[in-house]
């Protein structure tokens, strides 16, 4: 009897350290999957690793079932994770996790022990996490490992929104494996073709710096329902999961709690929070695109609008990158925003928070002069000239909005 237990554990061992995922037909988990997709080959390894302890902390506390799976990819000098991986995380509501009784005050090493390793992924010279070809893989992989009736998915990594990529840290888009990145329209066609079918993605989480833009969001509304993000920069702990992954699970996501606990957990720092509803960004690109219109003639101050944008360096300046939408069409009305814009406005973003005042290098925040989003004015003086020529050719908000109203820049 005692052989028999023995061969019976290993066999299980053996399957969830194999490199492949079993092939068996799984029936989809009911409700929601979280899939977290983090690019640690950079500096924020143990910050995304903190990430997943937290994640599993809440999930160890949770009183529902919960499915979370990790794609992880580690610091190539990483001892512990040696390759990239898909770590599968099953809560039963009841203090265990993937049939074990969780762990107490676990450390990253104590969590990817408990985890099952549901597929590791070669790494060859080349390997890159934010190629669209290891991504599109990697989703597959993760949808037939956890087959689901609709997803979450987080991003964790570094990003500064819609601007385009290149193998240096100057200008990130979204990830950055070992300095590459992957541009907003690319990341778009990825998820269209990993999610487009059956299972459908509830919410994108954005665990990086300016991706609450409306560039951004509009880019994803035929891929995701909502777009969780801060338009400024995410202090490098990340979203605080061990006060608000919890949220990520419920039926009805609530919303305003994890913006809620995001800026209170940043209180001391600086931190906005919001979520986009993906599938109002066509009204919202219209109303604004009206708006031009019908102030053709106007002229914008920069400095008188509240602004996102940060001067980190000589080498990274974001200054001028995202206004305020609501502020800037304020400004436009003489002071007064439109009851109808105000509405279009209202149905777009669902949920905001930010902590107010001046923090760091980062501009001083008005609490009622947020409006949760903001985006670039063509013309404001970019620190790169590419930048500028990129959103014209590159981001489709540019066309909704900008080409739509007659292509006119705003600023004084």
């Amino acid at each position: 009897m005692k052989r028999l237990w023995f061969l019976l554990a290993a066999g299980v061992l053996l399957a969830a350290c194999s490199n492949e995922i079993p092939e068996d037909e799984r029936l989809p988990h009911r409700g929601r999957t979280i899939l977290a997709y983090l690019v640690a080959n950079n500096n924020l390894d143990a910050d995304l690793k903190q990430n997943v302890v937290w994640m599993y902390e809440s999930m160890a506390e949770m009183t529902d079932s919960c499915c979370l799976l990790v794609y992880y990819r580690p610091r190539v000098s990483d001892a512990l994770v040696e390759s990239p991986a898909i770590l599968e995380f099953v809560s039963d509501g009841r203090g265990n996790i993937n049939e074990r009784p969780a762990a107490v005050s676990p450390d990253f090493d104590t969590v990817f022990r408990e985890a099952v390793v549901r597929k590791t992924y070669e790494e060859t010279a080349d390997y890159n996490a934010t190629d669209p070809a290891v991504m599109l893989q990697v989703f597959g992989d993760m949808q037939m490992a956890s087959p689901a009736e609709s997803y979450g998915l987080i991003f964790g990594s570094h990003a500064t929104g819609w601007m385009p990529a290149d193998a240096t840290v100057t200008g990130r888009a979204f990830g950055s494996d070992g300095g590459y990145s992957i541009n907003m329209p690319e990341l778009r066609d990825v998820l269209a073709q990993s999610f487009g079918g059956a299972s459908t993605l509830d919410f994108i989480l954005f665990d990086a710096c300016m991706m609450g833009a409306v560039e951004v969001a509009y880019e994803l509304r035929d891929v995701a329902d909502y777009c969780i993000a801060s338009v400024m920069e995410t202090p490098e702990d990340g979203f605080p999961y061990h006060a608000m992954f919890r949220y990520l699970c419920e039926p009805e996501v609530e919303f305003q709690s994890i913006c809620n606990a995001f800026t209170t957990y940043y209180q001391n720092l600086w931190g906005t929070c919001a979520v986009l509803d993906c599938r109002r960004m066509e009204a919202l690109a219209d109303a604004v695109a009206a708006e031009l219109q019908s102030h053709p003639e106007a002229s914008v101050s920069l400095e008188a609008l509240q602004q996102y944008g940060r001067r980190v360096s000589s080498a990274a300046d974001y200054t001028n990158f995202s206004f305020d939408v609501e502020d800037f069409v304020r400004a436009l009305n003489g002071g007064e925003v439109p009851e109808a814009f105000r509405q279009v406005l209202d149905a777009a973003v669902v949920a905001k928070s930010c902590v107010e005042g001046k923090r760091s290098s980062l501009p001083e925040v008005d609490r009622d002069r947020f409006c949760g989003t903001g985006m670039y004015l063509p013309g404001a003086e970019l620190q790169s000239a590419s930048w500028e020529e990129y959103y014209r050719m590159s981001v489709s908000w540019y066309d909704a909005v900008w080409r739509n109203a007659g292509g006119t820049d705003i600023r004084e």
